[in-house]
């Protein structure tokens, strides 16, 4: 059973690698832990403005093929290999969330444009405050049957209402506009911290979300998150 297993091993990997070995061993620090046991971070952008370039370390199928085979098949265990990749994916996944807080960040509002909604709001309250008690008091002139007081006080809290209305929407304008760059309707996409636009047609959303930056980045996301539960479950983090 062993001598079949060797080899189908040889078949996978290469004859040669049973007589020598020209190249180096899957645990070796010149093979890449990333691309042997999961995908690369280098792999996941080729191509676009987020390229990070050819990998330092050696991406070789069969060293891919052999760690599969033998985790699969004969149940062996790398743990370094594996918390080599858990550690890489960190990296890149902290400075994506770093990357998330200060987007995020320039999309909150400056000093004035807290000011602004400060102030609205201010005479909003006192406004509500004001209607408040002019609705009592035309109770009490009511019950007093002081008809004339009554209807100049009714026309006075119409006019209020009438204002009150007008400083509402002009609130709701400011709060929709605070914000804003270049005019647009921004937010920050969670996934992989780019700008989108509120405004942006469905088409173009659709593209952002199945472009090649936001998928890497999910996947990215993904394998991290599945292996850092596992590491905390285990207590290595």
């Amino acid at each position: 059973m062993a001598e079949e297993q060797r080899k189908l091993l040889e078949q996978l990997m290469g004859k040669e690698t049973s007589i020598r070995r020209k190249d180096p061993e899957l645990t070796s620090p010149k093979v890449c832990p990333s691309f042997v046991v999961g995908t690369c971070p280098h792999d996941l952008f080729v191509g676009t403005k987020n390229d990070l370039g050819k990998c330092p370390q050696l991406h070789l199928q069969k060293h891919k093929l052999e760690y599969e085979y033998r985790t699969k098949t004969l149940s062996e265990k790398f743990p370094e290999l594996e918390y080599e990749y858990y550690k890489q994916l960190q990296q890149y996944i902290h400075e994506l969330d770093r990357n998330l807080a200060i987007a995020q960040k320039r999309l909150q509002h400056t000093p004035e444009e807290k000011e602004k909604i400060e102030k609205v709001t201010k005479e909003l309250d006192e406004l509500d405050v004001t209607i408040g008690l002019m609705m009592q008091e035309i109770e009490y002139l009511i019950k007093n049957k002081e008809t004339t007081k009554t209807l100049l006080q009714s026309i006075r809290l119409d006019e209020l209402c009438k204002e009150r209305e007008v400083l509402a929407e002009s609130a709701r304008t400011i709060a929709e506009n605070v914000g804003q760059t270049s005019q647009q309707k921004l937010q920050v996409c969670e996934g992989c911290g780019a700008y989108l636009s509120r405004l942006d047609s469905d088409r173009r959303l659709a593209d952002h979300f199945i472009g090649k930056i936001h998928l890497g980045y999910v996947q990215m996301r993904q394998a991290y998150d599945e292996l850092h539960h596992k590491y905390r479950r285990s207590g290595y983090v």
